[in-house]
């Protein structure tokens, strides 16, 4: 399938005013430029049918339409994707969007259209145009046991994530998600502007490259919430790993659903929310 995104770099320069301390207003005069990240509407269709409307960073876009479709039901297995169509297009504002339709096979579709509903998405949510509380907090099959991770694992883990940031050096404005081996070893790097979105970015490229996520951890620049403990619970992940505290909700379900969540503070321990078995001298679940 061809990427979806070949076109964007996820940043532009953009020009700017810069305000002078010996001046009481902005003038135009003094101008400068900075590199901001991304945002357009990605419109998404299953075999044609309209779904969802999101805010996203304009990379790796085929990892996150099938992560996407992923985490909200629609597919499990990547054979299940028969193709993925993009086309441009330009609004009467003259903002760039994509549209993009998953084709996926005729099962998956018949039971897509059982339940169908379209949902308008935003950077900052991610239980937008959900309908009822059944549908945001549906029950999920438990996690299997994991494997505890090593406190030399956890503790480097702040300072190590800007080593694989582009986006986040260049613009200093976006969200990341490392996957991280069970052995410890980064494996990619996904960023968006949407937090939610770069979840759904590493969720897709393991599933294009099989990878099973069992035992393995995702770390993130942002704080928990509901619907990525929802997300990685859906896709089986063993562990989050977050950069700011969670919610309540997020902890209360990470227990619930037998997912480890911890957090990184920036001049303390790492915190465990939830474990699978008893903190070690030497380890951390």
């Amino acid at each position: 399938m061809p990427s979806s995104s070949d076109s964007f770099s996820g940043y532009q320069r953009q020009r700017f005013n810069r305000c002078r301390e010996d001046q009481p207003t902005p003038t135009s005069e003094v101008t400068d430029t900075a590199l901001l990240v991304e945002e357009i509407p990605l419109t998404i269709s299953v075999n044609g049918i309209a779904y969802a409307v999101m805010m996203v960073t304009p990379v790796q876009l085929d990892a996150f339409v099938v992560g996407f479709a992923r985490s909200e039901g629609i597919i499990e297995h990547i054979n299940e994707v028969r193709d993925i169509v993009t086309q441009k297009a330009h609004s009467s504002m003259g903002i760039d969007s994509l549209s993009v339709d998953l084709v996926v096979s005729p099962r998956r579709l018949a039971q897509f259209k059982q339940r169908k509903q379209t949902h308008l998405g935003a950077t900052g949510c991610g239980l937008c145009g959900i309908e009822s509380l059944a549908q945001a907090m549906p029950e999920l099959p438990l996690l299997p046991a994991s494997e505890p991770i090593q406190l030399s694992i956890l503790a480097p883990l702040r300072q190590q994530l800007s080593r694989f940031q582009v986006l986040g050096n260049q613009t200093g404005a976006v969200h990341a998600a490392l996957l991280i081996s069970p052995t410890g070893d980064p494996i990619i790097c996904m960023e968006d502007i949407g937090r939610h979105n770069a979840l759904d970015k590493i969720i897709g490229y393991a599933l294009q490259h099989n990878i099973a996520l069992h035992n393995h951890s995702v770390l993130m620049s942002s704080r928990c919430s509901t619907e990525l403990v929802q997300k990685a619970v859906r896709v089986g992940l063993s562990r989050l790993i977050h950069l700011a505290s969670p919610s309540t909700l997020a902890v209360q379900l990470a227990i619930h659903y037998g997912l480890t969540l911890i957090h990184l503070p920036k001049q303390d321990a790492p915190r465990i929310f939830a474990q699978t078995f008893k903190t070690h001298s030497t380890y951390a679940l």
